[in-house]
This record gives C-alpha cells, sequence and structure tokens, in this order.
C-alpha cells in the first residue's frame, strides 16, 4: 500500500503510476468538462463512468465515505435552492408556492442538471486527488512550466488541508469526551456546538503555521534557489497519447456545444 494525501492505495494502481502531469491535467479536464456539458444524460454517463473507475483502478470507496457525506449535503442544498426559490418556466407546473415561487417540470430538470455537474466534478476530483502524493504535485506542476516555489506553495495547501482534517476529527473527539452532543436535535445546538470547534481549529492552524515556517527556514529553502530532483518523470509516447487524447475530449466537447448544438441544456439524449 502507498500513502496519498487522503487514503491508501494499492500500490499496483494503474492510476498511482501515472505521470504527475497526467494526473493534474485528467483533473482539470474532468472539471472543465463537467463545466462544459449541459446534456443531463451526458453528464449522467459520464458520472457512472468515474463510478467504474474507482473500482478499475482500485481505489477502495469504503475508504472515502467523507465525501459521500458531503455531496449529499451539497446535492440537498442545490435541490432546494432549485425547488424552493426557483421561477423557471416549464410546460407543466406541478405546486405553487405562497411566496411566488413554482416547481415546473424545467425546474426539475435544471435542478438535477446543476446536481450532475456538482456529482461530476467532485467525484471526478476524488477520483484523481485519492491517488494524489506530494511529488506528484510538485514534479507535475513543474512539468508544466511553473516556478517551484509556486508548485511548492500548492503542494503545501493540499498537505495543510489533510493535516487540518485530522485536527478536526481530534478536536471533536475530544468534544464528545468532554459531554458534548453532536447528534443535538436542535438545529440551533447542533450548529453552536460546530461553531465552538472553530476557536481550537483556528489555534491548531495557526500553530501549523508557524511550525512549517520554521522548519522552511532551517532548511534553508529559497524561492529563487535552483534546485536538483530525486526522481525524474519522463514523458514516454503511451503518456503523450494519452494527455493528446484529454485535451481532445475538453475541445471536443467545446466545438460540440458551441457549434453543433450538442451536449446543451437539456439534452436528451444529446441535444436540445
Amino acid at each position: 500500500m502507498s500513502r496519498t494525501f487522503f487514503i491508501y492505495i494499492e500500490e499496483k494502481s494503474p492510476l498511482l503510476k501515472l505521470h504527475p502531469l497526467l494526473k493534474i491535467i485528467s483533473l482539470l479536464a474532468i472539471n472543465l468538462l463537467a463545466w462544459i456539458i449541459d446534456s443531463l444524460t451526458a453528464l449522467l454517463c459520464a458520472i457512472i463512468a468515474v463510478f467504474l473507475s474507482f473500482k478499475f483502478f482500485k481505489i477502495p470507496l469504503a475508504r472515502i465515505g467523507r465525501f459521500i457525506v458531503f455531496a449529499v449535503l451539497i446535492v440537498q442544498a442545490v435541490m432546494l435552492s432549485y425547488l424552493l426559490g426557483s421561477t423557471i418556466p416549464g410546460n407543466i407546473v406541478y405546486y405553487r408556492f405562497p411566496w411566488g415561487t413554482y416547481i415546473s417540470d424545467m425546474t426539475l430538470i435544471y435542478a438535477f442538471t446543476m446536481t450532475a455537474k456538482f456529482l461530476l466534478m467532485l467525484w471526478g476530483s476524488t477520483l484523481l486527488l485519492a491517488v494524489m502524493r506530494d511529488i506528484d504535485i510538485v514534479y507535475g506542476l513543474v512539468s508544466m512550466r511553473l516556478p517551484y516555489y509556486l508548485a511548492f506553495t500548492v503542494n503545501l495547501a493540499f498537505r495543510l488541508s489533510t493535516v487540518f482534517m485530522e485536527d478536526y476529527a481530534k478536536v471533536r473527539d475530544a468534544m464528545i469526551l468532554r459531554g458534548t452532543n453532536f447528534s443535538e436535535k436542535s438545529l440551533v445546538q447542533r450548529a453552536r456546538n460546530y461553531v465552538r470547534l472553530g476557536t481550537p481549529l483556528m489555534v491548531l492552524a495557526i500553530r501549523r503555521m508557524f511550525e512549517m515556517t520554521n522548519a522552511l527556514i532551517i532548511k534553508g529553502f529559497e524561492p529563487g534557489r535552483s534546485r536538483t530532483y530525486l526522481y525524474d518523470f519522463s514523458l514516454t509516447i503511451k503518456d503523450k497519447v494519452i494527455l493528446l487524447l484529454l485535451v481532445a475530449a475538453v475541445v471536443l466537447a467545446f466545438l460540440l456545444k458551441t457549434f453543433y448544438g450538442l451536449l446543451t441544456f437539456p439534452g436528451w439524449p444529446f441535444n436540445g
């Protein structure tokens, strides 16, 4: 097993062995495709493909359960915002609310389309981030000809995000041991309990920042200094073909939508 930013992945996972540049380009491509595509059918097909990729690339879904909870919460927020606060004309109006909004057939299509866009971005990003390591961020961005200090800063942000999640779990467990009930039925009381997490997490974040700054100073880190690299990542013919396919997929989706009316809303099956 190999440790990534968030979980442990089997060493034989094909995605783990992927070139760092391709991991970053794949992450960008998935999010760009989710932003470009407006066809609900195409988005659902892409989501199914991403879920199958978790199994094919040997990434355990059981270890990323926290993202499922996050996805459910966001989906609920998106659906409620459309169902309770929109006035989208349609052929059929199912219900009118006293405050002037209503639910039509197009309201439901809009809501499901936006939800599908979000889920594709979330699960696609989760698929790639699950196999991201420190060296992938640094070497991937350096391969894009970005300055090393910028690549290191982005890597540091990812690293601190995982540390923050660990600190959150520790503080929450400590509060539970002291009698705090995060399962209160009252939404107000539950919100207050989570707000109380803010102060210790802020203190821990500031402490981590000072520790990281001192560590960088001790190691002599300087943005403008030329550096040597331990690993040598060279793009093979296979890597270049994959890179070309990723770029072509984004460009093709944009052209199909802009000039041919495909992948547009509502997109049943793939066009309006």
